[in-house]
C-alpha cells in the first residue's frame, strides 16, 4: 500500500510542477539543476508523512518538560513531529494557515480540511495567526507549541517567535524530522541550518511565504 501511495504523490507533483511554470522557475532559481531531483525527494517525503509512521525520537528532551516552542523549516517530514510528540505524552499545539482566507473555492475548502483533520488527530491542538492570546496561555500551561520559521528566507519569522519565546519565558528549540535509511528520526535541539545545507533535496525550495 505505501509503494503504491508513494508512486502516486510521486505522479502527482510531478504534473503539478511542469503544469505551473512561475514555480519551476523560481525552484531552478533557488536550487538550480537538482530541481527534479528535489521534486522527487519532496514526493517521497510526502507519501511518508500521510502514512503517519513513526519517528525515533533523538537529542536532549529535557527542556520539553515545563513547555517549549519547537520551530523548524518545510524539511524532510515536519509534519511528523506533533504527532510523534503527541504520543509520547505531551501537550501539543501548532499554528497553520487557512489557504480558504483568500482563495473561496471547494478544492481549496477540502484542503483546510483534510489538513485540519490530519494535524489534529490525536488530540494535537491547532492554532492560527489571530489566535495570539490563546497561543501565549497555552504555552504557559506547559504546552510545546510548534511553528515553521522559513518562508521567503529561511529565518523569515524567527524573530517573532523569539519574542513569543521571551513573552513566554519558555526556550526556543530547533527540531528537525526527516528519513534516515528507510527510519524516521526527530532531532530536538539541532541545528536546522547544517542539515539543510547537507540534506539540501529535503528542503522544500518551491515553498513561498503567504502574507501574514
Amino acid at each position: 500500500m505505501s509503494i503504491l501511495l508513494e508512486a502516486l504523490i510521486l505522479l502527482v507533483i510531478f504534473i503539478l510542477y511542469w503544469c505551473n511554470r512561475e514555480r519551476r522557475k523560481y525552484l531552478k532559481q533557488r536550487i538550480g539543476p537538482k530541481a527534479l531531483l528535489n521534486i522527487y525527494q519532496i514526493g517521497r517525503n510526502l507519501s511518508f508523512m500521510l502514512t503517519k509512521k513513526d519517528l525515533h525520537l533523538k537529542g536532549d528532551t529535557r527542556l520539553l518538560q515545563n513547555g517549549c516552542i519547537l520551530y523548524s523549516f518545510h524539511f524532510g517530514v515536519w509534519e511528523l513531529m506533533p504527532y510523534t510528540l503527541k504520543k509520547l505524552g505531551y501537550n501539543l499545539g501548532i499554528i497553520v494557515n487557512k489557504y480558504s482566507e483568500n482563495k473561496k473555492s471547494y478544492l481549496v475548502n477540502l484542503c483546510d480540511r483534510f489538513l485540519y483533520n490530519f494535524r489534529s488527530r490525536g488530540g494535537i491542538r491547532i492554532f492560527y495567526k489571530e489566535d495570539t492570546i490563546k497561543i501565549v496561555n497555552f504555552i504557559k500551561s506547559g504546552g510545546l507549541f510548534g511553528v515553521l520559521v522559513d518562508g521567503n528566507t529561511f529565518y523569515s519569522k524567527f524573530d517573532k517567535i523569539k519574542k513569543l519565546g521571551r513573552l513566554c519565558d519558555v526556550p526556543v528549540l530547533p527540531f528537525a524530522a526527516y528519513r534516515q535509511k528507510g527510519a524516521g528520526i526527530l532531532n530536538v535541539g539541532c541545528n536546522i541550518g547544517d542539515l539543510v545545507r547537507c540534506r539540501p533535496l529535503d528542503y522544500f525550495w518551491f515553498y513561498k511565504s503567504r502574507k501574514i
